[in-house]
């Protein structure tokens, strides 16, 4: 199982849901991401994995992004 956190603009890390496999992980972050902010149009979402294994997210905004990790935020 893993966590998709959303990633605010000072850096904090805010727990979003849980993904299981198979999950479509970046419809889930544009559900959350509509819900955050309405008016806001995603033109497009790109993703990435890093060398812990962490999936980020960018959806077009230059300072907040969405991370689907497997292990817990403290």
């Amino acid at each position: 199982m893993k966590k998709l956190y959303f990633v605010n603009f000072n850096g904090e890390y805010e727990f979003v849901c849980d993904i299981a496999e198979g999950d479509l992980f970046i419809s889930k972050a544009l559900d959350d991401l509509y819900k955050r902010y309405p008016k806001f149009q995603s033109y497009y979402q790109r993703y990435h994995e890093d060398d812990e294994g962490s999936i980020w997210i960018d959806y077009g905004s230059h300072s907040q992004f969405y991370v689907l990790k497997t292990d817990k935020i403290d």
